[in-house]
């Protein structure tokens, strides 16, 4: 028997939760001594670039799952009728 698959609430929730995890990784001294050299992107030091979109990325997928998470009902499809149509 298969199990069930768990909701699509769970599986927002769940990656909520790695979300911060995740920035946390991003921002580790490995991942972003690479960097740390002396390029520009558009005159902003590259580090600059990254840690500022970084934030603003970890940001905005925030706000997504927040509104995902506030009403899962309203954008999971409909419970299947469990009243026969023949009655």
């Amino acid at each position: 028997m298969r199990p069930t698959s768990p909701s699509i609430a769970a599986k927002f929730r769940d990656a909520a939760f790695l979300l911060p995890l995740s920035g946390l990784f991003l921002l580790m001294p490995p991942l972003i001594d690479l960097f740390t050299g002396s390029e520009k992107l558009f005159g902003i030091p590259l580090i600059v670039a990254f840690i500022f979109g970084l934030w603003t990325a970890l940001i905005l997928i925030a706000f997504w799952f927040s509104h995902r998470l506030s009403d899962p009902e309203h954008h999971a499809p409909p419970p299947p009728d469990s009243v026969s149509p023949g009655r």
